[in-house]
């Protein structure tokens, strides 16, 4: 009988072995979808900042080329009123030049 009572005392102790090992992945399970929640959280997060990083950039970005689409108007317009005070100063050398560079457009067309 000493055994039997032996072999019912071991089943006992692999049952609170199985018991405590179900605990612990119990916990363990517990553990990881803590930390999936948490990465997503963190996820969410990081999309956040970098929609706010990427909107600001896009503004900066959209700044700079109205800035530099204003530069380019103004050097044209300047431009034009370099040319256009040049022809009412010396109107025969302007008509010369067009003429030239007519030719030599012309030139290079029939080829």
């Amino acid at each position: 009988m000493a055994t039997g009572a032996r072999s019912s005392k071991d089943e006992a102790q692999q049952r609170g072995a199985e018991a405590q090992q179900g605990g612990a992945d119990a916990q363990q399970a517990r553990n990881v979808d803590a930390d999936i929640q948490q990465l997503r959280e963190d996820i969410a997060r990081l999309k956040e900042h970098l929609m706010e990083v990427g909107n600001r950039s896009m503004s900066r970005a959209r700044r700079a080329a109205w800035e530099q689409a204003d530069q380019l108007r103004d050097s044209a317009e300047e431009l034009q009123d370099d040319v256009i005070e040049a022809v009412r100063e010396k109107p025969l050398t302007a008509l010369a030049l067009a003429a030239g560079a007519g030719f030599l457009l012309a030139m290079m067309m029939r080829r």
